[in-house]
């Protein structure tokens, strides 16, 4: 499998509420620079991370780097963003029982295992509406964007055991589980009208998402006549 895990912002609410009442736009200045500063150093490492609620973001990476060096990294590279000081959790194994176990092993400081036996692949299942542009000009901006929303509740309520759910912008949001749960996760997506999804599997996540990605491609390039499709890279 992989490493998964959170990156949290320690002190966050302390750090909201000092900054006075005008201060809404300045938070999400800082939360935007620190998700793009956190995206652009995990791909170096053919890892991705997923922006979850901000304060806490989900971090994916291979089993097979020093993840030891990779901490100590990204918290150096943090150092001059980062307005609280940083946690780092990582575990190895499925995404979702991952985070369950990492949040029971420790609470106050930075938890990583330094070695990662488990050799399963990552399953990155990507799905976005079809005719989605042509329903936003029908419903509008707001509406359209709520009904990715209702979308995206409901597949995290029904995956909560057995993926993690996040959406992407746009019309796009992506389960991320393993192939033990591969069918569930198709089946919940599947059963939703108009959608289509494209699954990558790798044990590199950075590939794994990449070749999701190829996947919708290659769906919408057949007309949508199907409504998954899987590449494994």
């Amino acid at each position: 499998m992989v490493y998964a895990g959170t990156l949290e912002l320690v002190g966050y609410r302390e750090w909201t509420e000092s900054l006075g009442p005008d201060r809404e736009w300045y938070i999400q200045l800082v939360q935007a620079r620190l998700y793009q500063v956190v995206q652009s150093f995990v791909k170096d490492f053919n890892g991705m991370a997923l922006p979850l609620r901000y304060d806490i973001q989900l971090l994916y990476l291979p089993s097979d780097i020093d993840i030891k060096d990779f901490v100590y990294q990204l918290k150096q590279c943090l150092k001059p963003y980062s307005p609280t000081p940083t946690r780092v959790t990582l575990c190895c194994g499925n995404p979702v029982e991952v985070l369950r176990r990492c949040k029971e092993l420790q609470y106050n400081e930075d938890y990583y295992e330094e070695v990662c036996r488990d050799e399963s692949e990552l399953v990155v299942a990507h799905a976005d509406l079809n005719y989605f542009t042509l329903r936003t000009r029908d419903q509008g901006a707001y509406r359209s964007f709520i009904v990715v929303l209702n979308l995206v509740s409901t597949i995290a309520s029904e995956l909560s055991d057995k993926a993690v759910v996040q959406y992407l912008g746009g019309d796009n949001l992506v389960a991320i589980t393993s192939e033990e749960y591969l069918e569930d996760v198709l089946s919940s997506l599947t059963s939703k009208d108009s959608i289509k999804v494209g699954v990558g599997i790798s044990k590199y996540p950075r590939r794994a998402f990449e070749a999701a990605a190829e996947a919708l491609g290659i769906l919408r390039s057949e007309g949508r006549v199907r409504q998954y499709h899987i590449i494994r890279a």
